[in-house]
């Protein structure tokens, strides 16, 4: 996702493969090889622009080597955690930097903060830490809204640090995806308890209907939203949507 800020340009948890090409997951509800729809613009053309990226974590959905291979080496490079920022310099990236969760990271004059989430709903210690960490992001910058980009996470008590930053607007991580016996991402109900918390804010809804582990569709999400009356808090874009938020 690229995503404009601060008239700074981040790309968002960059994976650039094509269609087809990743072996299937146990769990799954749909018969293709994910990813489920190819890119919707050239990587070069996706590229322009882009000043910094931003990484919730590192799974395989979220980088990938053909990203890597299309973003320059000297980018600055954003990770949650010194894990995740050796993995990044194994691809080659040389301006790595974490993003902290007590003192603001800096992008110019944005400020980046980390902000942690929980990879599955599960209660086994072990099965969690197969999925490993995966955080949220705040940005903020005076005079402009403040962003809080869920990452992959479900309703979660660490959520609330990220609502406590009052955002404006909220990317929220959805699909409903499954994986180690527990769903993994934000469903609608995930969804509902996150537009309660936040009435004032405007939800942009993504990462869905791209992996073959994640039943929620969009159509079903309108669907459910709307039964429950907070549809027009709601931006459930499609691939390659260009939303401009006042």
């Amino acid at each position: 996702m690229k995503l404009e800020y601060g008239r700074k340009v981040f790309l968002l948890d960059p994976m650039f493969r094509p269609a087809g090409v990743t072996h299937k997951l146990k769990t799954t509800h749909y018969p293709e090889k994910p990813p489920l729809t190819n890119l919707p613009a050239d990587p070069d053309e996706i590229m322009k622009g882009v000043q910094a990226i931003l990484l919730t974590h590192v799974h395989p959905g979220h980088i990938d080597q053909e990203a890597a291979d299309h973003i320059p080496k000297d980018m600055p490079f954003y990770t949650q955690n010194l894990n995740d920022k050796d993995l990044v310099r194994n691809y080659g990236m040389k301006k790595t930097q974490t993003i902290n969760m007590t003192l603001s990271t800096h992008f110019e004059d944005v400020d980046i903060i980390r902000i942690p989430g929980r990879h599955g709903d599960g209660k086994i210690q072990h099965v969690l830490n197969t999925m490993q960490n995966s955080s949220g992001i705040v940005l903020r910058k005076e005079g402009e809204k403040t962003v809080y980009i869920t990452g992959d996470t479900v309703w979660c008590r660490g959520m609330q640090d990220g609502l406590g930053y009052h955002p404006d607007v909220i990317i929220a991580y959805l699909g409903y995806a499954h994986g180690e016996g527990m769903h993994i991402t934000m469903g609608t109900e995930d969804l509902e308890r996150l537009q309660s918390a936040a009435p004032q804010a405007k939800i942009v809804c993504v990462h869905m209907e791209t992996f073959e582990n994640q039943e929620l569709t969009r159509e079903a999400l309108r669907a459910y939203a709307y039964r429950k009356g907070f549809l027009d808090q709601l931006i459930i874009p499609e691939n390659g949507d260009v939303i401009d938020l006042p």
